[in-house]
């Protein structure tokens, strides 16, 4: 494991929450160890955005988050990028100007608070294999070269940016987004389950510092928690009842140096409107206490090694309830810190 702090219920809401202004999320993103997450709202900030854009052939449409390629152009630019991935050439990673300029003015914000760890969410390239087609609306994951590439492109472009952070003074949280994930235990997915935990371990194990994974639905834990990842981040107001179930294996998961980024905070404009800090942090609690139990940990260890999120990314939400669901972040780390007896 390669974390270089110490989660300790700091809040570190996913991608999507509002910076600007004095009410910015970002600012109340960065905890009291020096802790930040970009902000990543909007269509050239978002995980997709990020991720995709500058692929071989690819157009990206930031209004309606749809990225294409077109298959001849594509095919005529893919040893470039296997070249470059063999070379370790991460200057190719370097995003499409738009890109580059929404994320060097988020990372320009974030310096100004002098975080240690800025955290960044790129998509994984199982989700990207799914999501990006071809002009016949064929997803990539249908054909392994692509996939190949897939995989080449985001190592790269993760490479890029850990190194634009580290360029800031800072470490960098590379979390690759996978919100299709679940997708492959589908008897219709053109992946199966084995070709797409391969995908996402061999991009990770490529990724040098701390690293992380974002999953939606229902995690399949067994497999998440053998992946070379330092943080994993999960929908806890959902579905800590597998966490639990999975005790055994979270235990050696932590006790190995991993931390879990407990989404604890929904997302769900209705959930969120009925929500407290306080309850929010007790319903934590009592499931630290359950996996302690489980998992024959010490409720101190685990707290420890948890980041309070929420249950979701943010960049779909209206600005008002993205900033709402970080401002509840952030008071939940505070009630959960309160609980435990971490320090200020």
């Amino acid at each position: 494991m390669t974390l270089t702090f110490t989660p300790d219920c700091l809040p570190m809401p996913r991608a999507g929450a509002p910076s600007e202004g004095p009410h910015g999320a970002l600012a109340r993103a960065v905890g009291p160890r020096g802790i930040a997450a970009l902000a990543q709202r909007g269509s050239r900030e978002s995980t997709l955005a990020l991720s995709a854009a500058g692929f071989p052939g690819l157009t990206f449409d930031g209004e309606h988050e749809r990225a294409t390629i077109g298959r001849e152009a594509t095919e005529r630019l893919l040893d470039r990028i296997g070249m470059a991935y063999l070379r370790a050439e991460r200057a190719v990673g370097a995003p499409p100007h738009e890109q580059l300029a929404a994320l060097v003015e988020q990372l320009r914000q974030a310096e100004q608070s002098r975080p240690r760890v800025i955290k960044v969410e790129l998509m994984g390239p199982v989700s990207l294999a799914l999501l990006v087609s071809d002009e016949h609306e064929r997803p990539l994951a249908y054909d392994p070269a692509l996939r190949e590439t897939l995989v080449q492109h985001v190592t790269l472009r993760a490479a890029w940016v850990r190194d634009l952070i580290g360029s800031a003074g800072a470490t960098a949280l590379i979390c690759l987004d996978e919100p299709l994930l679940d997708a492959l235990s589908s008897p219709f997915c053109p992946l199966d389950e084995d070709e797409g935990h391969d995908m996402l371990a061999r991009a990770l194990a490529e990724l040098r510092g701390p690293r992380g994974v974002c999953a939606a639905g229902r995690p399949a834990w067994d497999t998440l928690l053998t992946l070379p990842v330092d943080v994993i981040f999960f929908d806890a107001y959902e579905q800590s009842a597998g966490l639990v179930q999975a005790a055994t294996l979270v235990a050696s998961f932590l006790n190995g140096g991993g931390a879990l980024g407990w989404g604890i905070v929904p997302t769900d404009t209705a959930a969120m409107a009925q929500e407290r800090a306080e309850t929010l942090a007790r319903r934590f609690a009592t499931t630290v206490e359950y996996l302690a139990a489980a998992g024959g940990l010490a409720p101190e260890q685990i707290s420890g090694s948890a980041l309070i999120s929420t249950s979701g990314g943010l960049g779909q939400l209206p600005a008002a309830q993205a900033v709402q669901a970080a401002t509840l972040c952030a008071k939940v780390s505070g009630a959960a810190r309160a609980m435990f007896g971490l320090s200020n």
